[in-house]
């Protein structure tokens, strides 16, 4: 081949075609474009995981506050049936199965039923009803019961709505029985019921189960997200157009850098550490600060933590992550339960030096835990008794000052219960103190398990015990009094081959009959000298026409 011949050919593929520049610009703007769009994707993603987020956190926050008014209905009912129960004209009437006095003693109520015995003598208790039940005690003796209803319908479901705030397109349902056996507790899930629903779910009551659910259609969480996707689009063109303008000149860069999260100087992520432990004490409150920070420290994009096999705490998005590192904070056997943080990184992982500063940072979180848990072991002596774990006489009297003052303010009634275990010394001196605290125990799990939420146990010293009783009047204390006395005279505490059988005499007193701590406390005491006096296992009360 001639050189001109050669040199011909070079020539012909080396001049400057027409259009050269308008190719390159081509591939600029088409570059530009799919990373534009590739942003917008991104946000529009972004949008959408932050809308399902706030839906989960609403739908959360309505089952609480529906729950709180739920349990706010549980103790009216509860307090129902105990005044009732306690009234002498209803006693008289279950004693003697007169269902027209029991009628008139209800004045109307279709939400009590009254048994005697075992038979059903008033009213109906509607299948799947929440009920709460106090016995009916007569001349000494259970003689019958009286049941407060809350019906599981529609009309619950609506005043429940109401007072938790829930407004359409989210709405409340409520599962008893075998169908809220498999439904899934504390953390939203999608669900296909006719059609597809966002639903967070919180357990009402154990048996039977009743189950409530908030739930919202999945279709409105998108909608928000669709209409911000759509301007993104919009503004994505025209920032186009305007970028297309500007494309002469530019070289496409090959070639992407990844941007990693910036990190947290670790000083500022161990001062935050310090400033959450100046702040609480309590250790699910720490969980998600230690969270926050470890992933502020490691760059990581997301992240959970765990305690006792439950997630507490999540943060960030844990879509395209790479592989996680799980970080003990504490072992089982010190801290009681399982304690964990779970770090997601970006795809690439983490390095070597992240890892060794992620579990430093854990080993001092640790130690904040564990000043935590300490914290919360010495608050808890100091209110409470060793022996029995109820309330010590400190934080008795701290409760009845608070609840006084209460009392007075609203018009409120309070009513205390002094209880002493009888001829207790001669269990000490026949079986040894070792029974003899198993007896203080065992009475202890009596008492808790026959009070409400709101009352207050309390062990005062030696065999002496209160009980703090708000909301409730003289009559119903009494009749609660006699109750106890009941079941603790049908106790009987092994001791080696031996039983012991135990009784106890109860005195009551009332406010406002008695108008401040002291004056309570001494008519209750003396009451129970009193019952002493009659010759124990019994229930006296102050008289409220004694000067």
């Amino acid at each position: 081949m001639s050189q001109g011949s050669y040199v011909g050919r070079i020539g012909s593929l080396s001049v400057h075609p027409r259009g050269s520049g308008a190719a390159v610009s081509g591939l600029l703007v088409l570059g530009a474009l799919l990373a534009l769009l590739v942003a917008a994707w991104g946000v529009a993603f972004g949008a959408g995981t932050t809308e399902l987020d706030r839906a989960d956190a609403r739908l959360a926050s309505e089952v609480r506050a529906a729950s709180a008014g739920f349990s706010g209905l549980v103790a009216a009912a509860d307090a129902r049936a105990g005044s009732l129960a306690a009234s002498p004209a209803l006693q008289r009437a279950v004693l003697s199965r007169n269902r027209g006095a029991i009628r008139d003693a209800l004045h109307g109520r279709p939400d009590i039923a009254v048994y005697g015995g075992s038979e059903l003598l008033v009213g109906s208790i509607p299948p799947g009803a929440v009920t709460r039940t106090v016995r009916v005690v007569a001349k000494s003796k259970s003689v019958g019961r009286v049941v407060a209803v809350i019906p599981v319908d529609d009309p619950l479901l609506n005043r429940l709505a109401n007072s938790a705030g829930v407004s359409p397109p989210d709405r409340l349902w409520v599962r008893v029985g075998s169908d809220a056996q498999n439904v899934r507790l504390g953390k939203a899930v999608d669900l296909v019921q006719g059609r597809k629903y966002r639903v967070f779910a919180a357990k009402l009551v154990d048996a039977p189960p009743v189950v409530l659910e908030a739930a919202t259609p999945r279709a409105e969480i998108g909608q928000g997200t669709r209409t911000r996707t759509f301007w993104l689009i919009l503004a994505t063109l025209v920032s186009l157009a305007t970028l297309a303008v500007a494309a002469r000149g530019l070289y496409l860069v090959s070639g992407r850098r990844r941007t990693r999260p910036r990190r947290r100087d670790v000083r500022q992520v161990v001062a935050l550490l310090g400033d959450a432990l100046a702040y609480t004490h309590e250790p699910d409150r720490l969980l998600p600060v230690i969270l926050h920070a470890a992933m502020e420290a490691t760059g990581a994009v997301a992240g959970v933590a765990i305690r006792g096999g439950e997630e507490v705490a999540r943060e960030g998005s844990f879509e395209r992550t790479g592989a996680p590192l799980r970080l003990e904070l504490a072992s089982p056997e010190v801290a009681g339960e399982e304690l964990a943080l779970i770090l997601h990184p970006l795809p690439t992982g983490f390095d070597e030096r992240t890892i060794a500063l992620a579990h430093s940072l854990v080993a001092q979180a640790a130690v904040a835990l564990d000043n935590a848990r300490l914290h919360g072991i010495v608050k808890r002596q100091a209110v409470t008794d060793e022996l029995t774990g109820l309330a010590n006489r400190r934080s008795f009297r701290e409760s009845l000052d608070t609840e006084l003052l209460r009392a007075e303010r609203f018009g409120n009634g309070l009513a205390l219960i002094v209880a002493d275990l009888d001829d207790f010394k001669d269990v000490n001196d026949l079986f040894g103190h070792q029974v003899g605290d198993e007896v203080l125990r065992v009475f202890s799990e009596v008492l808790q398990g026959r009070i409400r939420g709101i009352d207050l146990a309390a062990r005062l010293g030696g065999e002496e015990f209160a009980i703090l009783l708000p909301e409730t009047d003289a009559l119903g204390a009494e009749a609660l009094a006699e109750n106890l006395r009941l079941a603790v005279a049908e106790l009987a505490v092994p001791a080696g081959e031996a039983q012991v059988h135990i009784t106890a005499s109860f005195g009551v007193a009332a406010f406002p009959e008695s108008h401040n701590a002291d004056e309570l406390m001494t008519a209750a005491d003396l009451a129970l000298y009193g019952a002493k006096r009659q010759g124990k296992d019994r229930v006296v009360t102050v008289n409220p026409e004694m000067p």
